[in-house]
């Protein structure tokens, strides 16, 4: 059975694979047109192996290039540290003090506490003198008590970018013209008395008003930069001579680093302006008036480079008095080079200006100028040369070595005016020439409570017609010390010395002929102290003129000799100063 059952699996495959190779018609598409189609190509650079390798000389060099490196650096702030011990302000004082011989002394000062927009005060001061001539020596001048009364009101506008300020001073000074000895005249009782006392009297009254703007810019800011100020000064004597001064002082300064290289530029055009009027007595019967215009217009420019200052620049003085005018060009130059960093450090430079010898210079540098006094003229400095050595040799010790040389003409020097009945007066007298001045500054804080300074200087003159420089030193020396002792007690001490004074004076055997005098060398020594009781209250004594030298800057104008002042000092307008926070 199982044959028959393969048999017939095996003949049915066999037909099952016959059937799929059945013959069929064939067909052919007769329209069928052939085309070509695009292809990519593939593009394959030949590749050339040469088996000669030739070797070609050139130069190679690199051209240099500078890269403008340029930058400011990120302002530093300080660190802000906790309050001090001492966490009350008393802005306020009041200072009353008597003296020998009778000498009273009365100052007051008062402030607005702190305050970021704005800022006033007020500052009196007085000291006179009303004893009668003391000792041997004064007893052979007239009375010459004094007075001298200064106030100062300020007020101060601060805004984001400017500051507005302003200030008037009132001054009054009153002397009387003692320099000379009563034995030596006609009538001493007359001379002496209370009859001739009140034509020595003199004083004068100076008022000042000054008004102005200044930027608030930093140097690091790249800003128009400017302080512009309106300034009045009128000056009234006893006698009616006055003088009315309008002034304008001011500077704009703009930094630009047009040139690349670090450090500030700096470009500066400074402007100033004044005019004088003068009148000499009354308006009946005074000289007539003098006016006087000054110009003094100057431009510059100053690079700072680390330790390095260079500064050019050029300055015009025009002067108009009356009728005359004076003209004068003067060049300024400055070099200062850090040879070492914060300890050496040298400068040289050049300038010059024109200025008026106006009567308030006068009367300040010496009182007892003559009446009526008209020969108000100006002073060109041609010329002045200036250098120096200056910086810290030690810690704390700070010292400046110059010398200058300066050539002027209409150069000022009193003279006594000898024409007078007494000859307590003094004229004027201008003379061309130059002076020679080398002097030295130190100062030193040998420790946190001690202090001193020291100055020299030395002036050698050479003059057209004088003879001497009248009433200018040749040598001078000074010294100022101050120590704190445990915040209870101050000293202090200081002393002038002054060599080569010389003044004019007639010849005994020919009155008609001027000769030179040497004066008395001026030594002036001083000491004090102030005893701190309370942070409010304090006492002070001062002693001036220990030597007891009866010097004279001017002649016969000696000083009164030993003189002392005792007095005290008392703090009010208690304001808290807030405790400070780190940032």
């Amino acid at each position: 059975m199982k044959k028959y059952l393969i048999s017939i699996i095996s003949l049915v495959i066999i037909s099952m694979t016959l059937n799929g190779q059945i013959v069929d018609t064939a067909y052919f598409q007769l329209n069928y047109v052939p085309y070509l189609q695009n292809f990519e190509k593939i593009n394959s650079q030949v590749t050339i192996i040469d088996t000669v390798k030739e070797k070609v000389k050139f130069d190679y060099y690199i051209t240099p290039q500078t890269l403008p490196i340029i930058f400011s650096p990120t302002p530093i702030a300080p660190q802000k540290l906790a309050a001090e011990p001492i966490q009350r302000l008393y802005r306020n004082f009041i200072k009353v003090g008597f003296g020998y011989p009778i000498t009273p002394l009365a100052e007051l000062a008062i402030h607005n506490g702190y305050n970021k927009s704005f800022s006033y005060g007020l500052n009196v001061h007085h000291f006179s003198s009303w004893a009668p001539p003391i000792g041997k020596t004064m007893k052979q001048y007239p009375y010459y008590p004094f007075s001298d009364t200064k106030t100062h009101l300020f007020l101060t506008k601060i805004f984001k970018k400017q500051t507005l300020y302003s200030s008037i001073d009132y001054n009054h000074f009153a002397r009387r013209y003692y320099g000379f000895k009563l034995n030596e005249t006609a009538d001493p009782n007359y001379y002496g008395g209370k009859e001739y006392a009140d034509s020595l009297k003199t004083h004068f009254h100076h008022l000042n008003a000054t008004i102005g703007v200044r930027s608030n810019y930093t140097v690091e800011e790249r800003a128009l930069k400017q302080d512009v100020q309106l300034n009045y000064n009128g000056i009234f004597t006893k006698y009616k001579d006055m003088e009315n001064q309008i002034g304008l002082k001011s500077f704009f300064a703009f930094d630009e680093r047009w040139m690349k290289i670090s450090g500030s530029q700096l470009y500066r055009l400074n402007l100033n302006f004044d005019y004088f009027n003068n009148q000499f007595g009354t308006k009946e019967d005074s000289i007539a008036p003098a006016n006087t215009f000054l110009l003094n217009p100057e431009i510059l420019a100053r690079w700072t480079f680390n330790e390095y200052h260079i500064l050019v620049g050029l300055g015009i003085g025009l002067g108009v008095q009356d009728e005359t005018t004076k003209f004068l060009i003067y060049p300024l130059g400055e070099v200062k080079l850090g040879v070492i960093p914060h300890i050496l450090s040298l400068y040289a430079g050049v300038d010059g200006t024109m200025e008026l010898n106006s009567y308030q210079k006068l009367l300040y540098e010496n009182p007892f100028i003559k009446l009526h006094f008209n020969d108000l003229q100006l002073t060109k400095n041609w010329i002045h040369f200036y250098g120096g050595v200056k910086g810290n040799l030690i810690k704390k010790l700070n010292y400046n070595i110059f010398a200058q040389y300066t050539y002027a003409e209409n150069m000022l020097f009193f003279v006594r005016d000898t024409l007078s009945v007494i000859p307590n007066q003094f004229d004027v007298a201008y003379d061309k020439g130059g002076y020679l001045n080398v002097g030295l500054n130190v100062g030193w804080n040998v420790e946190r409570n001690l202090n001193l300074d020291f100055y020299g200087n030395y002036w050698l003159y050479h003059l057209t017609k004088l003879k001497k420089p009248w009433y200018k030193p040749m040598l001078e020396f000074g010294f100022k010390g101050e120590y704190y002792f445990k915040e209870l007690l101050i000293f202090n001490a200081n002393f002038q010395l002054g060599f080569g004074y010389y003044e004019q004076v007639l010849d005994k055997t020919n009155p008609s002929i001027h000769t030179a005098k040497l004066m008395k060398p001026i030594l002036d020594f001083g000491i004090g102290t102030e005893w701190l009781i309370t942070k409010q209250f304090s006492a002070f004594v001062t002693i001036n003129n220990i030597g007891c030298q009866y010097y004279a800057k001017y002649s016969d104008y000696k000083n009164m000799g030993i003189n002392a002042l005792i007095g005290v000092t008392y703090s009010f307008g208690e304001q808290n100063l807030k405790r400070s926070k780190r940032r």
